[in-house]
């Protein structure tokens, strides 16, 4: 199936699968794929889209897939094996397909068993993981109101505006 044209699929390590299910919020089922310790979800096409900075601080760790990549669906009885198949929660409701709010739950599941989400740079719109990031002063303005005169940055950014 080309997952562009009608879906988008969110790929994770397996351990957020497992952890998902011990969450018990996420009434929909994931896509074990045994040979590559990932787990899949299904998104309906561009729903990541519509929430992009949650998406975006679990970057790191959980993959949005679009475009025209081939995604072998495995057939919904499968569930279990060697080879793809699903993995249901406990009170499954019959669907199959996510919405763009199962982000809430896999940064829940990231932060216990992966690390810490991104936090904005405040400079530019990417995500600033902890160690990419430096601690500017900014210079005391009588303008400026906010108490502290520091920003978080990426080290990059921090260059291009003169900070560093």
């Amino acid at each position: 199936m080309r997952i562009g044209k009608i879906l988008d699929v969110v790929e994770a390590p397996d351990v957020i699968g497992t952890a998902m299910l011990a969450l018990g919020t996420i009434p929909v089922p994931h896509i074990v794929v045994p040979d590559g310790d990932m787990v899949h979800w299904l998104l309906p096409r561009g729903a990541a889209n519509r929430r992009p900075w949650p998406w975006a601080r679990i970057s790191r760790y959980v993959k949005v897939r679009t475009g025209v990549t081939e995604f072998g669906v495995p057939g919904t009885d499968l569930t279990d094996g060697p080879g793809p198949h699903w993995a249901y929660p406990d009170g499954w409701d019959g669907g199959h397909i996510a919405d763009e709010w199962l982000v809430e739950d896999l940064a829940v599941c990231t932060l216990a068993h992966l690390g810490q989400p991104a936090q904005r740079c405040e400079l530019c719109p990417e995500p600033l993981w902890p160690e990419d990031g430096v601690r500017v002063v900014l210079p005391r303005s009588p303008l400026r109101t906010l108490p502290d005169n520091t920003l978080r940055v990426h080290r990059p950014c921090a260059r291009m505006h003169g900070l560093m």
